[in-house]
């Protein structure tokens, strides 16, 4: 049906920016974590850190953390993006199943409400769905307890799970949760306020009342 064919290029579409995005980020955070944590790139800048990196570990290096990175940024994209449309729409069925109760309201009011509520919605599921993946990727680029490791990114991704796991089971996935939520979701929910905005101003309509 039309409907599930939408829900699946949604899923699709979401899936493959994060996947886009993990692999463009983890290079940057290669380096990020290297002048960080290791004194000979203390003070370089990122892209010479990054060719720092290359030419010490090779360039494999710098994607040694692509699967902690594709296990936090594709559930945040897919959280972020797939929900918001989908709670957009429920709130506009919402309101128009109940406008006789809570009254008239204009176009702008409806839109500026369902966006707002829709995007922080959303950030909440983005904020849960990565947590794991966060997790994860703060583990694998975690220094050895010696000092920095010189390739802080290259634990394997099945022993970060297990570690994980071995610390506090499934809980430990979570650990901060909270504290993200908090960070996090003002961001996320202004994110997605701006870009409905943006979309409406080019003659787009708004997310969900299509």
């Amino acid at each position: 049906s039309d409907g599930s064919n939408k829900a699946l290029a949604f899923i699709m579409a979401s899936v493959v920016a994060g996947a886009v995005a993990a692999l463009l980020l983890c290079p940057m955070e290669s380096a990020r974590i290297k002048m960080v944590t290791d004194n000979k790139y203390k003070n370089t800048s990122t892209m010479s850190a990054l060719g720092m990196i290359i030419r010490d570990d090779g360039i494999g290096s710098i994607f040694s953390s692509v699967w902690a990175m594709l296990a936090k940024q594709v559930p945040y994209t897919f959280g972020k993006q797939v929900s918001f449309d989908v709670f957009a729409s429920m709130l506009y069925l919402l309101y128009n199943d109940f406008q006789d109760k809570v009254g008239a309201l204009n176009k702008f009011q409806i839109k500026w409400g369902v966006s707002v509520l829709a995007a922080f919605l959303a950030s909440l599921i983005a904020c849960i769905f990565s947590q794991p993946g966060d997790m994860i990727l703060t583990e694998t680029f975690r220094p050895s307890e010696k000092g920095a490791a010189r390739n802080p990114g290259s634990q394997r991704f099945s022993n970060v799970i297990r570690k994980l796991y071995a610390e506090g089971g499934i809980p430990r996935f979570f650990t901060g949760t909270g504290a993200r939520i908090v960070h996090v979701s003002a961001i996320i929910t202004s994110q997605l306020v701006i870009y409905d905005i943006v979309k409406q101003m080019l003659g787009l309509p708004a997310t969900g009342s299509h």
